[in-house]
């Protein structure tokens, strides 16, 4: 009687082959496994919802900021020129009719090269039948000029300030001195010598001027 053969010798190269096989078929999906999941889909997903959100909330609050900005340049525009057309001095017309008065004792005080300042001094007569309210002085040879008076106080302090008028009373007279109200001239263009003679104009609060012409001397 033969021997069987022996069932595991049969079968050996049968499971060598079908552990290769199953070796082989699980490498690939081991490997495939991480790179699938290394993209994940939804990543994409918050950017394209938020950013045409953002977008829209940008430009919604720069069209807010720019019509603010335009309202304010509005009113601040608006203010300015209310504000100068109301400081602005008004315009001499060529026909105004001249200043009722008479100039008696005027003189220019000379000042030395570098002092930029100097003093107006005359007697004023009102020859009309109202007051003349003095808004201003100016001159060729100066830049600027004020109306000032000179006041003591209590204390016996002397001090001068500048004012926006000075009265000429109807029928009287108003002295402008170096102890009382005089006219200064500022921002002087050269120095005033002595034997000079200087144009300054005269202006009031109803338009009308008187030019004058005043010798320079010294104090």
């Amino acid at each position: 009687m033969t021997a069987p053969a022996h069932p595991h010798r049969r079968c050996a190269p049968a499971l060598a082959l079908l552990t290769l096989l199953a070796l082989t078929a699980c490498g690939p999906r081991a490997e495939s496994g991480p790179a699938a999941s290394a993209v994940p889909s939804a990543s994409t997903e918050p950017s394209t919802g938020t950013e045409p959100s953002a977008g829209t909330a940008a430009q919604d609050m720069a069209g807010h900021d720019m019509a603010g900005h335009d309202m304010a340049d509005m009113d601040h525009g608006t203010m300015n020129h209310g504000g100068a057309s109301q400081n602005a001095a008004p315009a001499v017309p060529a026909n105004a009719a001249p200043l009722p008065l008479t100039v008696t004792d005027g003189r220019v005080v000379a000042v030395p090269p570098g002092v930029p300042d100097t003093s107006v001094f005359a007697t004023l007569t009102n020859t009309g039948p109202d007051d003349i309210q003095l808004s201003g002085v100016s001159s060729p040879a100066a830049t600027g000029g004020l109306l000032m008076i000179t006041r003591t106080d209590p204390a016996g302090l002397t001090g001068m300030s500048a004012v926006d008028t000075l009265t000429v009373p109807a029928g009287g007279t108003l002295t402008l001195s170096d102890t009382g109200d005089h006219l200064m001239l500022s921002g002087l263009k050269a120095p005033l010598q002595e034997g000079e003679r200087l144009s300054l104009t005269l202006t009031d609060t109803q338009g009308r001027a008187l030019t004058l012409d005043l010798p320079v001397l010294k104090p």
